[in-house]
Order: structure tokens, then sequence, then C-alpha cells
């Protein structure tokens, strides 16, 4: 008997716990992937936030080219670096991606929202294809900006130079964010600003999954460490080859 009240004590608890996550909120990032995904397609906004990620885009790949032109030219990936230098390196992976806000922001998104069409009854405009499209888009910033990260932390010869470059590529990966900030704050005009406070309030249930689709953002960002640590060591000991050949 006791064995029995026991279980149906523990169920309910479930249950509660399952309302209760069912009752969390996500918002949909206040950035102009948040004014993509709730826009109409021919608006201001709209046009604004895509024209504002395409500078960043045209940004980061003028960067990219810049980078792999002078790995190319002296070989700065594998060149031969300080062991403090190195050892800086190892300790900033995780760093670097912690700092990513908008791959964060996808990890956890995967991992605790699911689309449901029933934000249209509050925003008519945003759809699930929009939703894929902020989320693509996002995830492509995140990506972009942790590579450019990547490169400057494998090629950079003396530590107080790493900060400063991580420092100065902060200032760029905040660009959409500023933005935003911009037009919320009415400098686009009033309808720009109406648009950002609908940004605001928006936001999207969480998913109640089991313990793996609850654990995707940890996986994930295990992953992506993973990945960073493996070609952290097949540069390390590629550079102690060619030491050692020398």
């Amino acid at each position: 008997m006791e064995k029995g009240n026991r279980n149906k004590a523990y169920e309910a608890l479930s249950k509660s716990a399952d309302t209760l996550l069912a009752e969390d909120r996500y918002e949909v990032g206040q950035d102009v992937y948040g004014l993509i995904f709730v826009s109409p397609v021919t608006s201001p906004s709209f046009i604004f936030a895509f024209i504002v990620v395409g500078v960043k885009f045209s940004l980061f790949g003028f960067l990219i080219l810049d980078l792999y032109n002078k790995a190319t030219e002296v070989n700065a990936l594998f060149s031969k670096k300080g062991t403090l230098i190195r050892a800086t390196q190892f300790l900033l992976l995780p760093i670097a991606i912690a700092l990513q806000e908008d791959l964060i922001y996808v990890y956890t998104r995967i991992a605790n929202i699911k689309y449901s069409s029933e934000i249209l009854e509050e925003t008519p405009s945003a759809t699930k294809s929009k939703f894929a499209l902020s989320f693509l888009l996002r995830l492509m910033d995140g990506i972009a900006s942790l590579t450019i990260n990547f490169i400057l932390i494998l090629t950079t010869d003396e530590v107080l130079d790493l900060f400063l470059n991580f420092a100065a590529l902060h200032f760029l990966q905040g660009i959409d964010d500023v933005a935003f900030q911009m037009a919320h704050e009415g400098f686009l005009g009033d309808r720009m600003e109406d648009r950002c406070r609908v940004v605001e309030e928006t936001t999207m249930s969480r998913r109640i999954g089991d313990s793996f689709t609850n654990a995707l953002d940890s996986i994930l960002f295990m992953l992506t460490y993973a990945c960073m640590i493996g070609v952290w060591t097949y540069v390390f000991i590629y550079e102690q080859e060619i030491g050692d050949e020398l």
C-alpha cells in the first residue's frame, strides 16, 4: 500500500515538474535575427535586419580572407611558438566557444524549444520558415565568428596580442546587437522601434523532451570543444615534428 502511494506521489511530482517546464518561456533573441523572425518580409525592419547581417558577414569574409593570406605567406599556423602562448591557447579554447553568443543561443534553443504555430496568433509574421531562416543565419554567424577566433588563437605569437585580438573581435561580434539597440531606442523611426518591442515580447514555449534532447546543448558544446582540441593538438604535434626536423 505504501509502495503504491509512493508511486502515485512520484507520478504527481513528475507531472508537476513537466507542467512547470511547459510554462517556461524563451525569448526569440533581442537582435536583428529576432527582427527577421517576427517581421513581415517586405517590411523596413526585415530589410534593415538583412542589411545588417549582410554587412556583418561581409566583414567576417574580409577578415577570414586576410587571415588566410597572412597564414599562407608566413606559415603562421605551424610556426614555432613558445610554451606560454601554447598554454594560453589551450586555456582559451572553451572560453572562445562560450563567448559566441549566437552559437550558444542556437545550442540552447535546439535543446529547449520547438516551433509551434500558436505563436502566429500573437505574431502572424513569425512563420516556421522565417524561424528556420533566423536560426540558420544565427548559426552561420556563430560558426564564422568562432572560426575567426580559432584561427587567431592558433596563429598569434604573443599572449598580449592574443587578448587584444579577442577584444577587437568582440566588437565585430556585437554589430548586430548595436544595430538592434539603435532601432529599439527609436533612432530609425517609430515603426522600427515598435517592431523591436514585438521582438522583446515574443516568446516560445519550452519543449519537454527526453534526457538526451534536453542535454543537446551540452552535447553540442562538448562536440565543438572536442573538434577544436583535436585541431589544436594536431597543430601542436605537427609543430613539434617540424622543430625536430630542423
